[in-house]
């Protein structure tokens, strides 16, 4: 059965007078029943096929509100790391501080840029109709759209956004591709435009939808990352969760996952406090110990959480304590929801001109790594300090990003040190057979003598 709800920003469900009679449908795919077959020797036992399971296929986690839309039409660009006979999409209104008036909504194949592939738009709808309101701080999702899509295509969704309201979007990064579009306030419904060419401008944000689910038969849970900018990619035009699903996506289709990258630029997992505010003017999103249940641990088919958050709340003037304390209500939080999460040590980092790195936020990063290293609380480490660190090539900084991989702000990785991130994770700490590596940007040799595992 396939039931649409509304989730609260915090991650429970809730209705609203919107939908609050939920839309029951019946299964597209229905397997059949264990059949067997008797011959005089033996009896033969059929093995069934594998039940359709609704898996969280994408994620842009809305991150601020920025920008007013008003009888505008917004087109979001959401490549699935799954196949299968169906989506839902989430339609968030979090930053909003008006209803958010949905008048319409489309979803079809993108043919590129903001255009899209004829014939193959579906109409989409919340709870059997074409609109729907959702209130400020919530979000939504949609029917089931009887729409058969393949692994990492790209989908084009647009909505037309009838109110006048805040703009709950994902900002991410100075070199990030375009991933959607928008047209000007008072240009009305275009949601069936086969193109928003020459009346919509693109952008490095997405809007409003922030998640995608597919109807799947693989059988294999989604990873859901919650992250920092390192995660969402900034000052680097790869993302390591996108090389990880390369790699994973060498697989056989019965083994592979999808990887769902649900970093902010500027997040912290903790929220803020007089001593540890944190950077308003970035963005930032939710604190993770608020935004990790809606984004991460109620999201359909998650197996598994990677938690790489921590190295913004030390520079806001978290201690190490209160950081430790902070992944212990996480690690809470997931095994109350029966998900496996897997911590990340902190990266190296040191002084630019922008992000002071005082002596005590050097010593409180190597105790948080210490302890995540040690500690046995999470369920799983990947260990990428000294992968990261400047200790190849003749060099022997563990404290410092190694500077090929560094984007030049010494804290976020470029291409070459977001490949070597992915390729260093190991699969089994993940739950994922053997993988094979993408080939590396940049070549590096170990340091001999140089003992990485200090790092940092």
């Amino acid at each position: 059965m396939i039931v649409a709800a509304t989730v609260l920003s915090g991650g429970s469900t809730s209705s609203n007078k919107q939908s609050q009679t939920a839309t029951v449908q019946p299964d597209p795919t229905s397997s059949p029943s264990t059949a067997s077959s008797t011959t005089t020797a033996t009896t033969a036992t059929t093995v069934p096929a594998p039940q359709p399971v609704w898996r969280v296929a994408w994620g842009s986690p809305m991150a601020w509100g920025y920008g007013v839309a008003s009888n505008a039409t917004v087109r979001d660009l959401a490549t699935v790391a799954l196949g299968g006979q169906a989506i839902k999409l989430r339609v968030s209104n979090l930053w909003g501080t008006q209803p958010l008036v949905i008048g319409a909504a489309t979803v079809a194949q993108s043919a590129g840029g903001s255009a899209t592939v004829p014939g193959s738009s579906h109409t989409v709808t919340f709870n059997g109709a074409t609109s729907v309101t959702i209130p400020p701080g919530q979000a939504v999702y949609t029917d089931p759209v009887q729409m058969a899509v393949t692994e990492n295509e790209t989908l084009a969704i647009s909505i037309w956004v009838q109110s006048t309201t805040v703009v709950s979007l994902h900002w991410c990064c100075t070199t990030s591709p375009v991933r959607g579009y928008f047209t000007a306030n008072g240009r009305g419904n275009m949601t069936a435009a086969a193109n928003l060419l020459g009346i919509g401008y693109q952008s490095t944000q997405t809007r409003f939808v922030d998640a995608v689910d597919v109807l799947e038969t693989t059988g294999q849970p989604s990873i859901v990352v919650v992250g920092d900018s390192i995660t969402d990619g900034y000052n680097s035009t790869l993302r390591w969760t996108h090389v990880l699903q390369e790699r994973i996506d060498s697989l056989p289709a019965s083994e592979q996952r999808a990887v769902i990258n649900e970093g902010i630029s500027a997040n912290a997992l903790l929220p803020p406090s007089s001593t540890a505010p944190t950077d308003d003017t970035k963005s930032g999103g939710l604190p993770g110990l608020t935004r990790l249940a809606a984004n991460a641990l109620d999201q359909p088919g998650v197996g598994e959480v990677v938690l790489f958050l921590g190295t913004n709340d030390l520079w806001f003037g978290s201690s190490a304590s209160q950081l430790i304390a902070g992944y212990q209500q996480a690690i809470t939080q997931a095994h109350e929801a029966g998900i496996r999460i897997v911590g990340v040590t902190l990266l190296p980092r040191s002084t630019d001109k922008d992000e002071y790195w005082t002596p005590t936020d050097q010593e409180n990063l190597v105790t948080v790594d210490n302890w995540i290293r040690t500690s046995g609380a999470f369920d799983g480490v990947l260990n990428m300090a000294p992968v990261m660190a400047d200790v190849y090539n003749g060099q022997c900084n563990p404290t410092a990003l190694f500077p090929p991989y560094d984007s030049g702000d010494h804290l976020h990785p470029n291409p070459a040190g977001q490949t070597a991130f992915a390729d260093a994770i190991e699969p089994a700490i993940l739950q994922l057979p053997p993988l094979p590596q993408v080939p590396p940007l940049v070549s590096v040799t170990p340091t001999p003598g140089c003992d990485a595992s200090s790092a940092p």
